[in-house]
């Protein structure tokens, strides 16, 4: 069930995990609980004193090798560098990225990720000399956002360098033997795959079979996402497995030795893996299989769950960082269901019918990653149960028929005979996945479970484990199964259910723009502005992933207070991700050229788009009031800032105002004719410009705290000094998103709590 080395693995993990959080106090408390233990039970004294030296071990290794991370690291504006490319460059329409093994001394800059926005030329072992910017990666302002400085320092990373022009870069020497070998294998199969296959499937092709995933498109690769079989794009295990099955096979039909038949799988493994570039899931799956060839041909079988585990510690003994990959934690999960669930269940239930192995083997590998799935991507798709079962068989023709084509690519007509069959099969695979996505209930966005409801899951996986395997009587069996549906019910438990009672105010870190979510005490979501750039899509990448990071589902209201850039477009890409129900606009602007995709959006969702002008009060729930205080019907003006909704959310005797992009002249309307009063909190009109400090509104509302939704060194100036010496001089406490991260703010309508993502 659990093998020694295993546990081996786990407890030298553990160790690594206590001193890269730096987690003193769970040190100690893991060695009182282990010589508590041995006191306890003297039987099992050699076997706790072992775990103590591997706990300690393990802390003590990444003591050694870890890098900590660094203070103050700032940006180096022209730096020359000169090193190796140790990845093969992945080329997007026309940029070009690749990871960087400098020949510096100082560990920081070891190793640099390079973005060229052109497309490079470049190979895996090529040497060059870069000359360019120095970036340190910018830190999440969201929860739920992609944390790609997290990411970057796992790699040892911890700069950032940017190319404008070709001849920021020169070739000095191109890569040579192996690394020339593979780089041409690559470049041929790609060439024949967009030659032979239409873009879409040879684009799905190419990321199964060689795991380049940068030419997917957003809408395919989220469809894969909710169906649950997204792995087949992180080359792994399941790989590895067929492409073992189909060597094995050829070597048996030439008739060759056992030995020559283990190192000719060998050496295609090495060869294979070599070419993608030895991603984690790779190396352990390559060793296990290794391991599994090399027993079963000399006569000894089983012992897969020890293979796994000596896997496991040969991984993160050559990185230790590999621990806190997800790829790492997804493959060594999925595989510890395969080889550890999987053939317990069958025996305890003696199922015999091959039938049986074909639903459990996917079955097992999918209920060991559940909580996993949902804390990284906030999804679970019941579906996936299902359509991994045909999906992973699918896999298995696509990997055998693409590496068959690759071992013939210097004979086209061949390499045709390979690629067409599994062209077909990958259309196979989109229609059904793009069917399973399209049942009813067959995904969930699911709200990020904490650890207390993950080690409850997997204690109650064990539980049941342990019970099966050593037949312990039934109630331990029902007890056990208890705590996972337990779990399963918290993990897809509806968002709204959460704090229920409490309001909730979000605001949004989208850069230079506003965004901000309210959750409604009876758990219904508004969301105004979503932000908005030219340069990258702020909806997908900081609005969409928060909304998922919170399981919600969908969206009561969606409200825009003006329909500039910054605040519209963001709101129009989550509009189109996100279910809604109503979208409010200025009345005074609906007929702006700017709502037409907005009206088409919210036609297309079944949704209504309705206007907002003073006087009106937006009805959500009872004991919630949110009223409109400007513009006026009638307005006479052309300006879209001075048409900014204004809103004023009241929840007891707590109290908002959110004023949009509105400026002295609005201000200064609001002002005079009596709508303002007394307010708790106020969000800085137009991200704190000069033209929108007007001292009479900031008199009239007399705020405890001012929020500041602006840009990190925006192109603006924003937030005037003028405004923040104001707000300091009438002692008004500031939170400013580019500094603050998200700010959230919950009352109960008696008290207030404010909490900001960055500290």
């Amino acid at each position: 069930m659990i093998s020694s080395w295993i546990v081996i693995f786990i407890l030298f993990s553990m160790g690594i995990i206590l001193e890269y959080y730096e987690l003193w106090t769970g040190v100690l408390l893991l060695l009182g609980l282990l010589l508590s233990a041995y006191l306890l039970v003297p039987r099992w004294g050699r076997e706790i004193l072992i775990s103590i030296i591997v706990l300690l071990m393990g802390f003590a290794y990444f003591q050694y090798r870890g890098i900590d991370e660094p203070d103050g690291l700032g940006n180096i504006e022209e730096q020359i560098v000169s090193g190796v490319i140790i990845d093969y460059p992945a080329h997007k329409q026309d940029r070009t990225g690749f990871l960087l093994r400098t020949d510096e001394n100082n560990p920081y800059l070891k190793y640099i990720q390079v973005y060229c926005d052109f497309r490079a030329e470049l190979n895996k072992g090529d040497q060059v000399t870069l000359q360019g910017k120095l970036e340190v990666p910018d830190k999440p302002g969201n929860p739920g956002e992609f944390d790609y400085y997290t990411y970057l320092f796992n790699k040892q990373v911890f700069y950032v360098m940017s190319l404008s022009e070709a001849e920021d870069i020169k070739k000095i020497i191109p890569g040579q033997g192996m690394c020339r070998l593979l780089n041409s294998y690559r470049a041929k199969m790609e060439e024949a795959v967009l030659d032979l296959l239409p873009e879409s499937e040879a684009d799905l092709f190419l990321g199964m079979l060689l795991g380049e995933k940068e030419n997917l498109e957003e809408s395919q690769y989220e469809m894969f996402q909710k169906t649950g079989i997204v792995h087949i794009f992180a080359v792994s295990g399941l790989h590895i497995g067929f492409l073992v099955l189909f060597f094995s096979y050829a070597a048996s039909l030439l008739g060759v030795s056992k030995r020559t038949r283990f190192i000719s799988v060998m050496v295609c493994l090495l060869f294979y893996g070599s070419l993608i570039g030895w991603p984690i899931s790779v190396q352990r799956a390559v060793i296990m299989a290794s391991l599994a060839l090399l027993a079963h041909y000399r006569g000894r079988e089983g012992g897969l769950s020890n293979s796994l585990g000596l896997a496991g510690m040969i991984i993160v003994l050559l990185d230790p960082y590999a621990v806190f990959t997800t790829s790492f934690q997804l493959s060594f999960m999925a595989t510890w269901g395969l080889v550890c669930l999987y053939p317990t269940i069958k025996n305890y239930f003696e199922f015999k019918k091959p039938v049986w192995d074909i639903i459990l083997i996917p079955l097992c590998a999918q209920l060991a990653v559940v909580p996993l799935l949902a804390y990284y991507f906030n999804l679970f798709s019941p579906s996936g149960l299902i359509s991994n079962i045909i999906i992973s068989y699918l896999v298995g023709g696509i990997v055998i028929t693409g590496f068959a084509a690759l071992l013939t690519i210097s004979v086209p007509p061949l390499t045709s005979l390979f690629l067409y069959p599994a062209g077909f099969m990958i259309e196979l695979l989109q229609g059904l996945a793009a069917y399973v996505s399209q049942i009813p209930g067959s995904y969930l966005w699911v709200k990020t479970p904490g650890p207390g409801l993950m080690i409850l899951y997997y204690l109650g996986l064990l539980m049941l484990l342990a019970a099966m395997y050593y037949s312990w009587p039934r109630r331990y069996i029902w007890s056990s199964t208890t705590l996972l549906v337990i779990s399963l019910v918290f993990i897809c438990l509806p968002v709204g259910f959460y704090k229920y009672g409490i309001l909730e105010v979000v605001f949004l870190d989208v850069g230079q723009g506003d965004s901000i979510l309210i959750k409604t005490p009876r758990g219904k979501f508004i969301l105004l502005d979503g932000g908005g750039s030219y340069y990258y899509a702020v909806g997908q990448k900081k609005v969409v992933p928060y909304l998922h990071h919170r399981g919600v589902r969908e969206l009561f209201m969606i409200i825009n207070s003006h329909p500039d850039g910054d605040h519209l477009q963001g709101l129009m890409e989550t509009a189109s991700q996100i279910p809604f129900r109503y979208a409010a606009v200025p009345e005074t602007l609906i007929d702006a050229g700017e709502y037409e995709e907005l009206k088409t959006i919210a036609q297309t969702k079944g949704a209504a788009v309705v206007t907002a002008a003073a006087g009106q009060h937006i009805n959500i729930e009872e004991g919630l009031d949110l009223e409109v205080l400007y513009p006026p019907t009638g307005l006479d003006t052309e300006e879209y800032n001075n048409q900014s909704l204004v809103l004023r959310c009241e929840f007891g005797e707590f109290s908002l105002i959110l004023p949009g992009d509105l400026e002295q002249e609005g201000l200064q309307h609001i002002a005079e004719n009596g709508s303002l009063e007394a307010t708790l909190l106020v969000k800085v009109p137009h991200h704190g410009s000069r033209d929108s400090l007007s001292e009479e509104f900031y008199d009239e509302l007399n705020p405890y705290a001012a929020v500041i939704s602006v840009g990190k060194n925006n192109l603006y100036g924003h937030p005037s000094q003028e405004l923040l010496d104001y707000l300091q001089k009438q002692g008004i406490r500031v939170l400013r998103t580019d500094h603050n991260g998200a700010i959230s703010i919950e009352s109960d309508g008696k008290s207030m709590e404010i909490d900001c993502f960055k500290k």
